[in-house]
């Protein structure tokens, strides 16, 4: 996906909350934080409209995030919020497993697995004037969740697949996402969660991983390696990059994912299954699901 002029007031805007987040911060450096966000915002603008630079909004929202955390000196700003999202989901999880595992097929225990995984994508802070939803209000927004798309194809693909790589997006939603796995591996496929190695707004990290408990769920948890916004092929750890490989398809979670995997699923040359609720307007037109709707979208080479 390309970025859209929409893309960069939001970026400037979600860094200015970053900034608010530090209560001791005096003004002026506020205001000369700005202005490097404005400068390193012009520059990347710059750079796609010259044809130098790839266009990736999810790319800019890295660089961008990367210097607040330098100017904050924090590496990670939202770390206690990811803790206390994976708690609060966690509460909900074993309810949740009983209400997937009280279906009696595979195919009816992935949609509702699914369900929950995209309501989970709603607990999102990283995104310009959205609202996520209270933690306690997602066991019922999940069972009645409509998802737009390719969500039979996808369940069809998933139910074949041996080898499943899931690449994971907001802390909280993680915990969620644990549920898609367990039912995979359930008919006897192997599940593998991709997560971040270092910090990206409110995404799981390897750091925060074990208060997500993924591990119970996934037969493998892998870090990316960097601090990028999504599995940015330039910096992925090589080991990553051959479980990749190596996979039969590979199921993304959330708008960063689908910003950057679109653009390079030829090099992946796999099936990608992108689940995400579209949150803003230029993911919504791109991906073709309602704004603010939850949806699947699928590419088969």
């Amino acid at each position: 996906m390309k970025l859209y002029p929409q893309c960069i007031v939001c970026q400037i805007n979600v860094r200015y909350r970053d900034l608010e987040k530090i209560k001791d911060l005096d003004m002026q450096t506020k205001m000369l934080a700005m202005r490097e966000v404005l400068d390193i915002s012009r520059d990347f603008l710059d750079s796609c409209l010259n044809g130098k630079d790839s266009c990736i909004p999810t790319e800019l929202a890295t660089k961008l995030f990367r210097y607040v955390k330098h100017t904050l000196r924090n590496s990670d700003p939202y770390f206690e919020d990811k803790i206390l999202a994976h708690k609060e989901a966690l509460k909900m999880y074993e309810v949740a497993k009983e209400v997937v595992f009280s279906e009696k097929k595979s195919r009816a225990m992935l949609y509702k697995a699914l369900q929950f995984s995209l309501v989970g994508n709603l607990l999102d802070i990283g995104v310009l004037n959205y609202i996520p939803p209270k933690v306690e209000e997602v066991m019922e927004r999940a069972q009645n969740l409509k998802i737009h798309g390719d969500v039979d194809k996808a369940i069809d693909l998933l139910l074949k697949s041996e080898s499943v790589i899931m690449v994971l997006d907001n802390a909280g939603e993680a915990v969620f996402d644990r549920l898609v796995a367990d039912v995979l591996r359930g008919i006897g496929a192997k599940v593998y969660a991709i997560v971040k190695g270092g910090a990206f707004q409110n995404d799981v990290t390897i750091a925060d991983a074990p208060y997500a408990m993924l591990n119970k769920s996934f037969d493998g948890v892998y870090d990316t390696g960097t601090d990028a916004s999504s599995i940015f092929l330039y910096e992925l750890r090589e080991e990553v990059r051959s479980l990749i490989e190596s996979s039969n398809v590979i199921l993304s979670k959330g708008m960063a994912n689908y910003e950057y995997i679109t653009e390079i699923v030829n090099i992946l040359r796999k099936p990608v299954i992108y689940a995400l609720v579209a949150k803003c307007l230029p993911v919504s037109i791109d991906s073709g699901i309602p704004l603010g709707e939850a949806g699947i979208r699928i590419y088969v080479p």
